[in-house]
């Protein structure tokens, strides 16, 4: 097997992440998120690994309590089978009950850039004995988890992990368009997006600075969409956020400004290699819906990555949105390591496995969540 190419911007980029996070605390940047932020080097790749010892969170992108039970208790509240609804909360409730012994809180995460969606960069999966043993001894009492994995583009990494005993989770179905470019000329709904961006009265611009008053507006933008709109449990990123993210090089912000240059949508773009993601977007949801600034903002991503033939990792959510612009689904895993901690903290664990993998894909699947 070839070992990864080590990549120096991207390594900066995580050095720099890291420093913002231990210099100022995590809730500087992410208001309800508390977790120590640091580095960790497999081969010559450094990633960004956060530590929590199972105090309480509110945001999932530390916690795997709040994403596999809290999260999926709210979105039980917009689940299209009501009549399925009773026997999921049912599941869930024992199953919360079986995992607060797991102390599943108390969790080191590896290359969390504390997004939806972490793209991971190309990492020796020679390594992965060597990384897991010394992981283990730095933390004896901590589960291991790396996010953000899927078969489309980590399944050696998977398999390695897996051969090391480390156990994968569904998390949730994502949608990624390996070939947008080519979606634009043929998908009806990207023609259209595309002739709403050409008559749209607002005025894009990708951002070269980033001053307090944009990115306080941009923050704001975000929690109307991804807070109000959506779960307090999402992360709360703030303005400071928004212009350490961009200062560092780790996401590209595009904007659509109204008359007055007020930002009324916008699109946060991360790029590692040839793929892209959006881990921030929103727009004004006290405007008219038919000022398309859903559209707009989401356009915006789509075009830049379009323009640069890159993969866009469309994230999770608005199913028939992102499958009628091209994106098909993937399942999306965590892999957890446990294996050193005692048996009463790993049996729930397999509990959690076993209903992830026999409801949690099921159901995902079928009802294209």
């Amino acid at each position: 097997m070839v070992p990864a190419m080590v990549d120096e911007c991207r390594n900066e980029m995580a050095r720099r992440y890291v420093s913002a996070f231990a210099g100022a605390g995590s809730g500087a940047y992410i208001r309800n998120l508390r977790t120590i932020v640091t580095c960790h080097q497999w081969g010559g790749a450094l990633l960004p690994m956060t530590i929590n010892d199972g105090e309480p969170q509110d945001t999932f992108v530390c916690s795997p309590w709040v994403g596999y039970i809290d999260y999926t208790r709210e979105e039980l509240s917009r689940f299209p089978n009501p009549a399925l609804v009773p026997a999921l909360k049912a599941v869930i409730t024992c199953v919360a009950k079986v995992l607060k012994f797991a102390e599943i809180d108390k969790i080191v995460h590896i290359n969390n850039w504390m997004m939806s969606t972490n793209l991971l960069p190309s990492l020796d999966c020679n390594l992965v004995s060597a990384e897991t043993r010394e992981l283990t001894l730095r933390f004896p009492n901590h589960f291991l988890a790396i996010r953000s994995l899927t078969g489309r583009r980590h399944r050696p990494l998977m398999m390695s992990l897996e051969a090391e005993g480390w156990v994968l989770l569904p998390s949730r179905q994502i949608f990624i368009a390996d070939d947008i470019g080519y979606q634009m000329t043929r998908r009806r709904d990207l023609k259209r997006d595309e002739a709403l961006w050409k008559r749209s009265s607002f005025r894009y611009e990708e951002l070269e600075t980033i001053g307090q008053r944009d990115a306080e507006r941009v923050a704001e933008l975000y929690a109307m969409l991804y807070l109000e709109k959506y779960s307090f449990l999402n992360p709360a990123y703030t303005a400071d956020f928004i212009m350490m993210s961009h200062e560092i090089g780790m996401i590209r912000y595009l904007v659509h400004r109204d008359q007055d240059g007020l930002i009324q949508s916008f699109v946060g773009l991360h790029r590692l290699g040839g793929d892209a993601t959006v881990p921030l977007m929103g727009y004004n949801t006290a405007r008219e819906q038919e000022a398309g600034l859903y559209r707009l903002g989401f356009h915006a991503g789509t075009r830049c990555a379009a323009q640069q033939g890159l993969s866009l990792n469309m994230s999770s959510g608005a199913t028939g949105f992102k499958m009628s612009r091209g994106a098909s689904a993937e399942i999306e895993y965590t892999a957890f390591y446990f294996r050193h901690l005692p048996w009463v903290r790993r049996i729930p664990m397999r509990v959690l496995a076993a209903v992830a993998h026999g409801i949690g894909i099921p159901v995902l699947k079928k009802y294209q969540l």
